[in-house]
């Protein structure tokens, strides 16, 4: 099997399963392959926005303390090889491809079907097992609960933030929410809770802790002034916090985990998290941010001034169906100077015209997102741009410009997140 037919027997299993919560399948499949999942000590973080940043910082820090950690994310931007990381590396195209046949041999043999995210944390395990990883960054893919990387014994978890998404998963309320995402706290165990978390989400997290057994930890606030050095955003700097007090919980547990003063700040000024108030271009000025909820929306128009100052940029926007995107648009559209809405593939994407109605008139509609920013890098003189309102449409922007520029990772495009 090589790399293209690994990814479209994953991408098979997304279209045949989609979304299935549940923890038997993983559990049956990790059992097959000798439970990789128990060979290194783990973080799990959980959250409806700024998860990965937090497990990016993490990871960062302990690479700069010479601990070549693995992480796990999702999704990925342009290419699957993203979400798998050891040290400094992303996994190889061939890893993948022996790492997907073996599994789907395996499970097919043992009549195991698993999903496409359930397939690909079982290999986030097996690679990171058999690379001798001395500890894993793991990031929840949906809710905390019934999440596939939930299978994983963590020495210290987190939740970032409580907001409205997945509703049909994860229920309808910040109580319900909050408490299936509570799901990663172990008995006896740290849980970072960030600083953002609304009144209501943080009583039922506090509530489920003390049930659990597991101890609640503040992110503290010095952290986040200490990540102000590096980071841009006030939202990234409080997930940074709550990743440094991660770090700190996990270190009372397992030595892996322990830095010192210096990697931490090296490790600040050297996170890349792609697609999080990413400035991709300096002339114009392109930001990218994955905001696609309110919540995330809101946390990026509070940082719009220490990223683009007064001017109002011109947006860039696509979302999914999904997604309130008319709630986004509503937030968004005060604060640009002008909108281009453009499509996403797949069947979830709202189309251009549709999205252009969210908006006050005069709107540009371009349905290829690539010939969208084109056209707007073509006005550098109109002012900065900003994309927003899918993680898909950044992933759109992030293929073209690494291919204007020769390079084939989003973590070597634009000046980062610490320019």
């Amino acid at each position: 099997m090589d790399y293209d037919r690994a990814l479209a027997h994953l991408y098979g299993l997304e279209s045949k399963l989609g979304w299935d919560l549940k923890l038997e399948r993983v559990r049956a499949a990790l059992d097959l392959l000798g439970s990789p999942e128990r060979k290194f000590p783990a973080v799990l973080v959980a959250g409806t926005n700024g998860k990965g940043t937090c497990c990016s910082v993490v990871h960062a820090v302990l690479c700069s303390a010479g601990v070549p950690a693995g992480l796990y994310t999702s999704p990925h931007l342009v290419d699957f090889t993203e979400r798998i990381r050891v040290g400094s590396r992303a996994i190889s195209r061939e890893a993948v491809a022996a790492g997907v046949e073996r599994i789907a041999e395996a499970t097919g043999r043992a009549g195991i079907a698993l999903t496409f995210f359930e397939m690909a944390t079982v290999l986030a395990f097996d690679e990171f097992a058999r690379r001798g990883v001395p500890a894993a960054v793991l990031e929840v893919g949906l809710g905390g609960r019934l999440d596939a990387t939930n299978v994983a014994d963590p020495v210290a978890s987190a939740v970032t933030t409580i907001g409205f998404d997945h509703e049909e998963f994860l229920g309808d309320t910040l109580d319900a929410i909050a408490r299936e995402k509570a799901g990663v706290m172990r008995p006896g165990r740290a849980v970072v809770l960030g600083p953002r978390l609304p009144a209501e989400a943080r009583a039922a997290l506090l509530d489920e802790a003390a049930r659990v057994g597991a101890r609640p930890v503040e992110a503290d606030p010095s952290r986040r002034e200490l990540a102000a050095l590096v980071l841009r955003g006030e939202h990234l700097r409080d997930d940074a916090a709550v990743g440094l007090a991660l770090l700190e919980e996990a270190g009372r547990v397992s030595p892996a985990f322990r830095v010192d003063g210096r990697a931490t700040l090296e490790g600040l000024a050297t996170v890349r998290w792609p697609g999080r108030l990413d400035v991709v271009m300096r002339d114009p000025l392109v930001v990218v941010d994955g905001a696609h909820n309110p919540d995330g929306v809101e946390a990026l128009l509070r940082s719009m001034p220490e990223v683009f100052g007064s001017v109002r940029p011109r947006l860039l926007f696509s979302a999914l169906s999904d997604k309130p995107w008319r709630e986004m648009a509503r937030r968004l559209a005060p604060r640009v100077s002008e909108v281009t809405v453009t499509g996403l593939e797949g069947p979830r994407a709202v189309a251009p015209d549709e999205l252009a109605t969210a908006f006050p008139a005069p709107v540009r509609v371009e349905p290829d997102p690539e010939s969208a920013l084109r056209s707007l890098l073509d006005r550098p003189g109109d002012g900065p741009v900003l994309v927003a309102g899918s993680l898909y449409l950044a992933g759109s922007v992030y293929r073209f410009l690494l291919g204007r520029q020769g390079m084939d990772s989003v973590f070597d495009l634009g000046p980062g997140a610490a320019a």
